[in-house]
């Protein structure tokens, strides 16, 4: 039976996932490291910040808008699968999904092109654009049986104890519950897991509705900029179970069930500028800056615990807590040609420091001390725990077009992205004080490692009407944490009372990530 003393964890504050937000929530929802758009944006791997002419570089580079010369709409849909492993064993995972492929709606924008009469400047642009940026659909099971004698009930029992029990989190329905005991010294957990296994499906995506003014100044200096409203929209369903054998062989221990909501809106802005330094040659390179968009979130977790022995389920709570987002400033570097007619190639090199990304807290009209303790506060321990677990983010992508003939076109593309989580990141729970920890209803974490992205596509016109498509392969894996160790330190409360488990951990559980899209987009030039 392990014990902790309250009154060390009284001098000692906590910390785990929380259900509102936090450092790998965060992470999860505004990452854009994929490649998204029209099919021939896609198809060459989106590496058109230089070469422009194709409405997704809204997003990259707006003065990609400003090398138009007739308008255009297009429309842009297809399908998402998951790269389907064969099974999986002990401390390993699989990734699923309900159905073979998920139909998705990418695109939908149009340019209008208004020529000029004036000596410098040629065009002037106008275009919006609706276009995802994220998919979050994904399912996965991950079984550990390295539990290393611990359990998510220990990590539990370092909240209460540190006076994390709200009725707002899982400490206090762990609480409230009985499923932690007490004593004189404070309360204790009564499990020992020997595995765990646990359940995830989520769902949604992160989309941006852009707007953008563009020109093209003597055919060599192309300015653009585009604002951009975001929108973020993300489900989930988990369980996750502990298990431990009894004298005759037989498993059980209890549940956790975590069903969550977040939706959230955003701003940001774009500049960008492609110059063609030669006036005879089509060699061009562009620039790019993007501002942060900032985030105004609201999450809501429904979520109960049940003893698994004797089947009895606790009253399921509701956590809800609203928060702001500030993402980092982002850079990117383009370059481009022509060859003739006949062929295409684009560079592009982006970086964005995620370590930089802010969380704080807006107004509220709640007159509960967990939420209005905190209105218009900035979450500086939650954003120094970023700071310590992110780092930048550096991204390559390469594409190239050809055209056998004038009406067909053959692409392929490859992107890059580094991974931005630093080394074996963790929860240091001894050192972070945040109000995020009054709303924490769940354990779990994971960490991305870097990603490869290969593209492939084809294009057909057709006088005024264009048809594209691109294949697209994402290949990344993870690390899925079921709770976090950092308990088990020297020194700390559960290291006194359980010597032999000192600096004990948990094996993570390896996740492919991979998947394959196929998209179509249909367009049309006047």
């Amino acid at each position: 039976m392990k014990k902790l003393y309250i009154v060390m964890a009284a001098l000692l504050s906590a910390t785990t996932i929380v259900t509102a937000q936090d450092t790998f929530l965060n992470d999860k929802l505004i990452a854009t490291d994929d490649v998204n758009g029209t099919s021939r944006y896609v198809g060459m791997g989106g590496a058109m910040g230089a070469l422009g002419a194709d409405i997704s570089v809204i997003s990259n580079n707006p003065a990609g808008i400003g090398l138009y010369r007739k308008s255009d709409v297009s429309l842009t849909f297809g399908v998402v699968a998951p790269n389907k492993s064969n099974g999986w064993k002990s401390s390993d995972a699989r990734t699923y999904d309900e159905r073979l492929a998920r139909p998705s709606f990418d695109q939908i924008g149009f340019v209008w092109s208004m020529k000029m009469d004036a000596d410098k400047v040629k065009y002037l642009n106008l275009a919006m654009n609706y276009q995802k940026k994220a998919n979050y659909n994904l399912g996965f099971y991950a079984d550990n049986a390295n539990l290393g004698g611990l359990s998510q009930m220990d990590q539990i029992t370092e909240l209460a104890n540190a006076g994390y029990d709200t009725d707002y989190n899982l400490a206090g329905l762990a609480v409230d519950n009985n499923y932690l005991s007490k004593d004189a010294q404070g309360y204790y957990n009564p499990y020992r897991g020997d595995r765990s296994q646990y359940t995830k499906h989520q769902r949604g995506s992160s989309q941006a509705f852009e707007f953008n003014l563009s020109t093209n100044i003597s055919d060599r200096v192309y300015l653009g900029a585009t604002f951009g409203v975001d929108n973020l929209s993300y489900k989930s369903w988990s369980e996750y179970r502990e298990l431990n054998t009894d004298a005759l062989g037989n498993y059980g221990d209890y549940s956790l069930y975590n069903d969550r909501a977040i939706d959230g809106t955003g701003v940001n802005g774009k500049l960008g500028i492609i110059v063609r330094p030669i006036a005879d040659k089509p060699f061009r390179f562009g620039l790019t800056m993007e501002t942060p968009t900032w985030y105004r979130v609201k999450a809501s977790t429904l979520f109960d615990l049940t003893d698994d022995v004797n089947n009895v389920r606790t009253k399921q709570l509701e956590s809800y807590l609203e928060t702001t987002i500030r993402t980092p400033w982002r850079g990117r570097l383009s370059l481009g040609s022509t060859v003739d007619k006949f062929l295409a190639w684009g560079v592009e090199y982006e970086f964005a420091n995620y370590a930089k990304t802010s969380m704080g807290y807006p107004s509220w009209d709640w007159k509960d001390p967990y939420h209005s303790a905190y209105a218009n506060t900035t979450d500086h321990v939650m954003n120094s725990l970023t700071s310590q677990t992110l780092r930048g983010q550096h991204t390559v992508k390469v594409g190239i077009e050809g055209k056998p003939t004038n009406d067909l076109s053959i692409r392929a593309g490859y992107n890059f992205v580094s991974g931005r989580y630093k080394d074996n990141p963790t929860f240091d729970q001894y050192n972070l004080d945040s109000n995020a920890m009054n709303f924490q209803t769940s354990t779990d974490f994971m960490t991305l490692g870097a990603a490869n992205i290969i593209t492939f596509g084809l294009g057909y016109k057709y006088k005024k009407f264009y048809a594209d498509m691109a294949y697209k392969y994402r290949m990344q894996n993870a690390k899925f944490y079921a709770f976090d160790t950092s308990f088990t330190a020297p020194g700390t409360a559960f290291a006194a009372d359980n010597p032999t488990l000192t600096n004990a951990g948990i094996q993570p559980v390896d996740v492919p990530l991979n998947r394959h899209q196929v998209q179509l987009t249909l367009g049309f030039k006047f």
